[in-house]
């Protein structure tokens, strides 16, 4: 039997690929709590993204399921053996600094730009374009393949969970998600997100607001202040940027950052803790700085909040969203670790030490795959047959997929090592020839897994 060219499989169909993936950047698929309804649970922009890859499917032959406008299910093919591909259509909120449009997909120097197009967009389209690849030359042959894009991932992935515990879908044979890095992820830290409260009086400060997402590093916060003249001086001897706008006696100050995924908060530069470091050095509150030592080396290491394994790494903690009204102050933090933490306990550990009151309101265990399994084995080998990278090995990560909601699911791309395409940054983008070689990648990989023995 000839062995198959993928390459050559899917080469005819980058053009398309290309058109639908800007087509689908270009609809903004931030979850918007102002239109959810029955109808449309995660908002209008997550609607319109989920139907507009239902609606390509269902042309390209695809037997489709919008189960309940959580997600879009596409499947093709016969027999038992089930290949599912699960993606997402949601993105994270816009935040600033974009250099190009934020849903635009805009392509120069051989780089697509938008939010989404490699969080979970383009690797979404380019596994899509390689299972069409795959049927248009008939080799979906006695196995089925199914394409399921979620709504909500970027929350917390309900749209998985309701599509297995309320729709009681079937479990995948074997099964990848396309949300994570190349050569194959064999495990993932817990992740539980909290929410810490205190009653606090900060004088002449009427509001704290910033971030949009717990699994994104803040990159501005807003202060709203009674105009103090000395401490807008103090903030422009700082190293960090503020803008800073009075008027009839009220300041606006806003602090800068940079920001970064949610799992790797040291890559960026957090606004918030600028804000409480800044405010609390300058009026010597104790409180502000108590709290800011906590997330200041963000590992948990200040409050004996730290763990590490030999596979999962170590804890990192993400303060993602902060709030004050001028009674209360509220942060939301997004804490990830290693196999061996109870997270109840190391959240205790945090609230002794910061003085706050905290609650875990979504939780994530650990994820680790047998890395000798055959799903790890031949995503590993279709990688690496196509990208001829040998060196590359089976990883772990920081962030959270599907793979934690789909039996018999690990992550399997589509970033190539070394490469960093800003998720959940400003300029977030898709290196095309990337993109082309993933498709190659995944046609492999799902045929090589539809004919597993």
């Amino acid at each position: 039997m000839k062995e198959i060219d993928y390459i050559e499989l899917t080469n005819p169909y980058h053009a398309n690929a290309i058109r639908a993936l800007q087509e689908l950047v270009r609809i903004n698929s931030v979850y918007d709590e102002k239109s959810s309804s029955e109808a449309t649970p995660y908002g209008t922009g997550v609607d319109r993204a989920l139907k507009y890859i239902g609606r390509l499917a269902r042309q390209f032959g695809f037997e489709v399921d919008y189960c309940d406008n959580r997600a879009s299910e596409m499947t093709f093919g016969k027999g038992e053996k089930l290949i599912s591909i699960f993606a997402h259509a949601d993105v994270v909120p816009v935040g600033s600094g974009w250099k190009h449009e934020p849903f635009g997909a805009q392509i120069e120097k051989g780089r697509m730009f938008g939010r989404g197009t490699s969080d979970d967009k383009g690797p979404l389209i380019a596994a899509f374009y390689a299972v069409k690849a795959l049927k248009d030359n008939n080799l979906i042959d006695g196995y089925r393949v199914r394409i399921v894009v979620g709504g909500d991932e970027e929350r917390g992935s309900s749209c998985l969970r309701y599509y297995f515990k309320e729709l009681k879908k079937e479990h995948p044979t074997y099964g990848f998600t396309p949300d994570a890095n190349f050569p194959v992820i064999y495990g993932e830290k817990g992740i539980s997100n909290f929410c810490s409260r205190m009653n606090l009086v900060l004088p002449g400060i009427m509001k704290i607001s910033g971030g949009e997402a717990v699994n994104s590093v803040i990159d501005t916060t807003l202060v709203v202040m009674k105009t103090d003249a000395k401490f807008e001086s103090f903030l422009k001897g700082l190293k960090n940027k503020v803008s800073i706008e009075s008027a009839n006696g009220i300041s606006k100050i806003l602090f800068h950052g940079k920001a970064a995924h949610g799992s790797t908060p040291q890559a960026g530069l957090n606004a918030a803790l600028f804000a409480l470091e800044a405010l609390g050095s300058y009026y010597q509150n104790a409180i502000l700085l108590k709290i800011f030592a906590q997330f200041r080396n963000f590992d948990g290491k200040p409050f004996k909040g730290h763990a590490k394994s030999k596979d999962l790494g170590e804890t990192t903690y993400n303060l993602g969203i902060i709030s004050y009204d001028g009674k209360v102050l509220e942060l939301k933090v997004n804490f990830r670790y290693p196999e061996s933490v109870n997270d109840t306990d190391f959240v205790r550990l945090f609230d002794e030490a910061s003085g706050l009151t905290s609650e875990i309101y979504s939780r994530s265990p650990a994820l680790l795959f047998p890395i000798k399994s055959p799903l790890i084995q031949t995503l590993l080998s279709a990688y690496r047959k196509e990208s001829l990278d040998k060196r590359s090995k089976p990883l772990t990560m920081g962030g959270g997929t599907y793979a934690k909601e789909a039996p018999n699911t690990v992550a399997f791309g589509s970033a190539f090592p070394d490469d960093n395409p800003h998720m959940h940054e400003a300029d977030e983008h898709l290196i095309l020839n990337n993109f082309y070689m993933s498709m190659a990648i995944y046609a492999r990989a799902v045929h090589m897994l539809g004919n597993l023995k």
